[in-house]
């Protein structure tokens, strides 16, 4: 059968490397013993070609012997691994998990890499920020037309009431207005709504005193119009001097009655229930609905109807260099998104390792015990042939060292 890969047609030049070597020193062991009689100088050559010979054999049989029965033979404990490829399988699997999967492992691998780093400076280069905003801007208008309209719709609605319902409204508003109304604001605010109340008297005086008389009871609709006069009279010089008297009791009582309603708003367990049911009141009635069905709409119709490549892509690259710039000028944001990544990566691996080692340990157990021979032979064969030609060489080396020793001790006690 013809060699199908690269790796194949190597692993067969080194099998003839080392089969070569084998032939050769049984050859030259053959030839030499042949005529060690008549050359004695030739018994160095023998031994060492009887020990590589020997080297040879033996690592050959080793090698072999992992994939297949030498030379047919049913010898017990050879072709391991296709008698033991579940067992193998499982282990495997479980030390790519254990060794290259560990916490230990990947955070040390991420530290040494610099990720983080890495990544962000890839992704502000203008080549790779145009790349993804090219990705982004070809698929979003794909994705928005293969999405089923009811399912975002529904999915909208729900996303929008539990925020709502879970986004506590009046705690926000009493912080705002405390911080609004902080220091000398409520003096200055009070001021202001008195000076304008005046000034809205002073322009409007008739119409005030007209709306009055409209509004009273019929009994006392014919007082004298001084009297309605007098009345506005007096109101217009209370907020006059409210407004000119810093020090006038309506300040305190006005400050008095914004404070317990800032702290009402903050604290108030009443508040908070009526809050919740005005905001039921809200998500039940039909304009909440309509908004959030005619949300998505609104989105799908801008994502269709946009020049993606002239709107979106430039936001996007500028999005990207601007959000990598800022992480890498900032030590302490850069901290928190590298230690971001590196969780999120554990999490992944401490989550998903035993799938990776259960894929692996399945992948291998469904090969059938020759292809699952023959894979591995492909991937260590080659360097498994070395030992072969390691074991001719150092075999031989050993026979020749072995040999002098003796013809040395011989000939000094000869």
């Amino acid at each position: 059968m013809l060699p199908t890969s690269q790796q194949e047609i190597e692993l067969i030049k080194m099998k003839r490397v080392a089969t070569a070597l084998l032939a050769a020193s049984f050859s030259i062991f053959i030839i030499t013993s042949l005529f060690e009689e008549q050359y004695h100088w030739l018994g160095f050559i023998r031994a060492t070609a009887e020990a590589a010979t020997v080297g040879a054999i033996a690592d050959w049989f080793a090698v072999t012997a992992l994939f297949r029965y030498p030379l047919g033979l049913k010898i017990p404990h050879t072709a391991i691994i296709p008698h033991r490829k579940q067992l193998i399988a499982e282990k495997f699997g479980q030390f790519v998990r254990e060794k290259f999967l560990s916490e230990k492992t990947v955070v040390q691998r991420l530290h040494d890499l610099d990720v983080t780093r890495r990544v962000i400076e890839w992704g502000r280069q203008p080549q790779n920020s145009t790349l993804i905003a090219d990705r982004i801007a070809d698929n979003l208008a794909a994705a928005a037309t293969v999405m089923r309209d009811e399912n975002i719709q529904i999915m909208l609605e729900e996303r929008l009431a539990g925020q709502i319902r879970s986004i506590h409204f009046a705690p926000l508003l009493g912080h705002f207005l405390d911080l609004v109304m902080s220091g000398n604001r409520k003096r200055e605010i009070f001021t202001s709504m008195v000076k304008g109340g005046s000034e809205f008297l002073k322009e409007n005086k008739a119409t005030v005193t007209k709306t009055i008389s409209a509004e009273l009871p019929r009994l006392f609709r014919g007082l004298d119009k001084t009297i309605y006069k007098r009345l506005i009279d007096a109101l217009d010089s209370t907020l006059r001097e409210v407004s000119q008297n810093p020090d006038h009791p309506l300040h305190d009582n006005f400050d008095t009655l914004v404070e317990r309603y800032i702290e009402e708003f903050k604290t108030s367990s009443d508040v908070l229930e009526k809050e919740q049911l005005w905001k039921e009141e809200l998500l039940k009635h039909p304009a909440f609905k309509e908004f959030s069905a005619s949300l998505w709409q609104d989105i799908k119709s801008s994502l269709l109807q946009a020049n993606p490549n002239r709107n979106l892509r430039p936001a996007v690259q500028k999005a990207l260099t601007n959000m990598g710039d800022a992480i890498l000028d900032d030590p302490v944001l850069f901290a928190k998104v590298d230690h971001w990544v590196r969780r999120a990566v554990v999490y992944l691996t401490r989550t998903y390792g035993h799938e990776v080692e259960n894929l692996i340990a399945t992948t291998i157990e469904r090969w059938d015990a020759e292809q699952a021979s023959r894979e591995i032979e492909l991937q260590v064969g080659k360097d498994l042939q070395f030992i072969r030609i390691n074991g001719t060489i150092i075999g031989g080396l050993a026979g020749l060292t072995i040999y002098t020793v003796l013809f040395v001790i011989k000939y000094w006690t000869v």
